[in-house]
């Protein structure tokens, strides 16, 4: 994910970008999150969706309760702390029983920084990840917590300067004028930025304590759980969660909603997950970010997205010319169509929009965060 500051004040990359990076019940088509919403979608399953820890700009994770007769299984662990202790707050208030499990889906830290606080509420607890997963979170999300509240860290020295700046001049950083909505939306986000450094520093890194490989099942007490990891997608160790009794399938970050997250991606067996997905029988699925989703349109259309980036890719790829110098054909001379993907999923909307750009858009190929059409030619041309 990227993060970016209010309006035309600017992109901002993820300060770990080596490794960030339609039938639903929405009431909009927006990927950004402005209020937190607790819903029961099923009888014992609620949907947490939390709003963004800076608004447009850096999402949490969704996470979904799952009470059984015995125990409580969470889905993610969403980004900042303070959100996981009112996650946990309104556990305790809808059920007595323990958390007793505690599943992270990806290793993407605004699923999971807040294992510690569960960990703290529900000693007994077992977290439980891919095996990938907890190798990727090792490597990754202790430098990246340290980073958030380090003095010379990005946010301290670049992304809070950078907002003040904007709101102090009310000048963006494309050199125009800001309107009064971009300065209020920097105002929000400046302070949202300073919210989250003090909040990391209550940050504690709690590593999964189950790994598994290709799947586990965990019975609740009358209520069966099914977690999977069916190959490579968004992350090289997603899994996902399905109970086969209530017909909800929770993704994690394989589908999000309403655009897909698509940098450092295998789309050719991300493709393969979401069709073994989709041949299940569900009801609601929960997508690692937005809203529930009450049938499979926006499943089939994620897929229609991946299946033409990889054929166009493959069209391409044996005709591209080799640079004389460098001896090896250049992605930048890919040219992938996902016009009619962008308005079905992006509609008209500018912060969509500004996502889809950072975050889909065919342009963004280079480097290890590279995006969805890098990916493919990777994986067309057997580096990856």
């Amino acid at each position: 994910m990227n993060r970016k500051t209010g309006g035309s004040a600017g992109k901002w990359a993820a300060f770990c970008v080596v490794w960030l990076m339609l039938a639903t019940c929405a009431e909009a088509q927006s990927w950004a999150t402005a209020k937190r919403s607790v819903t029961k979608i099923a009888d014992g399953v609620y949907v947490i969706i939390h709003k963004d820890a800076i608004y447009a700009s850096w999402p949490q994770g969704n996470t979904t309760v799952i009470v059984g007769d015995r125990d409580v299984f969470v889905v993610d662990a969403c980004f900042l702390p303070s959100s996981a202790m009112e996650d946990v707050a309104d556990i305790k208030r809808i059920t007595s029983k323990p958390v007793r499990y505690l599943l992270n889906t990806h290793f993407h830290i605004d699923h999971n920084a807040g294992n510690s606080v569960y960990m703290d509420a529900y000693p007994g607890i077992d977290i439980i990840a891919q095996t990938s997963t907890r190798r990727f979170m090792d490597d990754a999300n202790p430098a990246f917590a340290s980073n958030v509240i380090d003095p010379h860290g990005r946010p301290s020295t670049v992304i809070v300067p950078s907002l003040k700046k904007a709101f102090e001049s009310g000048m963006g950083d494309d050199g125009k004028p800001l309107t009064a909505a971009e300065i209020e939306t920097t105002k929000r986000q400046l302070s949202e930025v300073e919210t989250e450094i003090a909040d990391y520093r209550t940050f504690r890194y709690q590593p999964p304590t189950i790994t598994f490989d290709r799947e586990m099942t965990v019975d609740l007490g009358n209520r069966e759980v099914q977690v999977k990891h069916l190959g490579r997608g968004n992350t090289p160790g997603d899994a996902f969660a399905y109970l086969p009794q209530e017909k909800v399938l929770i993704t994690g970050d394989l589908l999000t909603w309403p655009i897909p997250y698509m940098r450092m991606s295998y789309p050719r067996e991300w493709v393969e997950v979401l069709r073994s997905m989709n041949r299940l029988d569900t009801e609601f699925i929960v997508p690692g970010h937005g809203a529930v989703l009450k049938d499979k349109s926006y499943l089939n259309e994620v897929i229609a997205m991946l299946d033409s980036v990889i054929q166009q890719v493959h069209e391409q790829a044996s005709h591209l010319k080799v640079n004389s110098q460098t001896k090896v054909a250049s992605v930048d001379d890919l040219h992938v169509n996902l016009d009619r993907f962008r308005k079905s999923m992006a509609g008209g909307d500018p912060e969509n929009l500004e996502f889809w750009k950072n975050i889909v858009d065919p342009g963004m190929i280079g480097g290890v965060n590279q995006g969805v059409v890098g990916r493919a030619y990777a994986e067309e041309t057997g580096k990856l």
